[in-house]
This record gives C-alpha cells, structure tokens and sequence, in this order.
C-alpha cells in the first residue's frame, strides 16, 4: 500500500482565531475495537487493510480485541503498513498472552504512538477464581499532560453468556490496578456485549460499575456499536473513572467508519461487526478562564481579514 503524506493544515483567520483562545490544544485519542478475528489471512487483503490503517491512524492508543493470530505476523504486518501511511508515528504494539479457556483464545494488543505515549508497566490480570473467559490486559501509559502524566488502561472482551457476572468481576480488577499503581485515574473499556440479549438495561442499571460512585460511562445506553443495520445495540463501551482523567474529557462517541469512508454493509462487515469506540482527553482540565487583553482584542484585530462569507451578521 503506498504511503501516504500528510501536508501542513492551512488555516484561515478564523480557525487561527479559534486555535489561540482555545490555547491550541490538542486531544489526545484512545479506542477500543473489537475486530471480529483478525487474522493473517484477514489483514493481507488490500482492503481491509487499508480501511484498518486509516482506522488505526485515528488513535493515540488503540485496544484491539479479538486479535487470534498466535504467531503476531498479522499485528507486524498492521504496523508496519501504519507507519508507512503517516507521518505522526512510529507506531508500536504491545500484545497479551493468548487468552481463553478451550482450544479459542484471543489476545488484547494495545497499537500506540510512541512519540505521545510509552508503556511504563503492563501485566495480565490474576483472575483465580476463573471469572473471565479472557482476563483484562491492563497497561499504564504516560500521557502529554501535566494534569494527567500517567493513564491505566483496562480491557475487557466479555463472553455474551457471562455479561453480568464478568462486568461485575471488572469492577474487582479496578481495585486491583488502582491499588497496585496507587491512582485512580482509570479507563475501563473495550466490547462488554452491555446491551440488548446480553444485558438487560436493568441488570445493567445493577452493576457495581454503575452503583459505585466515580464511573462515568461515556459511550450511552442508546448508541449503536455495531455494523449491522438489524442490530442497535450499545456493546463496546468506554468507562472513566478519577477526578483528572474526568477533567480532561472532551468527546466520547462510536466511529462509524463505514459511513465516513463510504463502505457498504457487506464492505464494512468484511472488516468488523462492531464499530471502534473512542474517547478524546484533552491536555488541560476544563475550566473557564479570564481572556487576557490580547484575546480580547484578538477578534477586532482579525475581522478584517475574514472573507466576506465568514463575516458577522446581525
């Protein structure tokens, strides 16, 4: 696939103006993607690789669930096409064990910018009671904000026949990695199967992930996560959790790539049944601060070079 180049953003004096009183910053993106058996044999077709990349190159992190490919050539084969597509890498993955509890068993594999973000510890999640059919990965990332300087992430892919009873042993694991990093700041996310036949929205409701105070479930009970136009239903989720990391929040939505990228329902399924779900932290905590003299003059000094088009109406 050949690579290819990102060019400078032009902005005109609007953008420019947006870009100063919001201080420039910029979000910092981490998803989640069930990417229903990725394989060798799945990513060596062009087009699925290609949409992948494009996806992929959208995160800062990027949780891949359903990775069943023992030997990581298919992982290898992502990365290096991704960091021939941009400019914005290097690009490096982090895989698990192979998880599972018969002859079926699937990997977690963390695809991160390593020019934002570096892994500082990892480890599989003791689960000694066998409450998991695939216990979470969890890793601690830094991240480039002075609110912020330290992420734990925690995956889960559960198995629709133990919804409930996974989601609620996740809530133990929370403890484990909040406890074993001394910090709360904590994103629980990946494909719970936390809706419709798997998850009544009243067991749901019961969760301790919902009872206990401090989660944020930011991808809502309404969204549709899946590809199928017969589905609708809220099955990848992202859960925040610390007071900082809850500052820093700026959108959290599913990407529906097959609308972005102009896919068929056949086309998009070739490539996953769900859509990737992401969240977006920005830099700096939000909070309203006093313009300064030059922001306030900012606007009058660029009217002028608005196009007419852009200019103010009463």
């Amino acid at each position: 696939m050949p690579a290819a180049r990102t060019q400078p953003a032009m902005h005109c004096p609007a953008t420019l103006l947006l870009l100063l009183l919001a201080g420039g910053a910029e979000a910092f993106r981490i998803c989640a993607f069930n990417a229903q058996r990725l394989t060798l044999a799945k990513v060596a077709r062009e087009h699925v690789l290609d949409t992948l990349v494009r996806i992929l190159a959208r995160c800062d992190i990027m949780v891949l669930q359903e990775v069943v490919d023992s030997s990581d050539s298919a992982i290898s084969l992502l990365v290096r096409e991704l960091n021939r597509f941009d400019g914005s890498g290097p690009y490096r993955s982090l895989s698990s064990p192979l998880l599972g509890r018969s002859t079926y068993m699937e990997k977690y594999v963390y695809i991160y910018r390593s020019q934002k973000t570096q892994v500082l510890d990892f480890y599989v999640f003791q689960d000694k009671d066998d409450l998991f059919a695939r216990e979470p990965f969890v890793a601690q990332f830094t991240l480039p904000s002075k609110v912020l300087p330290r992420l734990v992430l925690v995956p889960l892919h559960t198995t629709p026949k133990a919804v409930e009873k996974e989601l609620n042993a996740l809530y133990d694991v929370f403890l484990n990695v909040s406890q074993h990093w001394q910090s709360k700041d904590v994103i629980l996310l990946g494909d719970f199967n936390a809706d419709c036949t798997s998850l009544t929205k009243k067991r749901l409701g019961e969760l301790q992930l919902r009872t206990q105070a401090g989660f944020h479930w930011v991808i809502a009970d309404g969204e549709d996560t899946t590809v199928r136009a017969s589905t609708h239903c809220a099955y990848d989720r992202i859960v925040l959790h610390g007071e900082r990391c809850q500052s820093l929040l700026h959108t959290a939505a599913p990407f529906n790539f097959p609308r972005i990228y102009g896919l068929t329902e056949e086309e998009a399924l070739n490539i996953s049944d769900h859509y990737p779900v992401e969240v977006e932290l920005s830099r700096a905590a939000h909070k309203i601060q006093p313009l300064s003299l030059a922001a306030l003059l900012l606007p009058s000094l660029l009217l002028p070079l608005l196009p007419p088009e852009l200019g103010l109406v009463a």
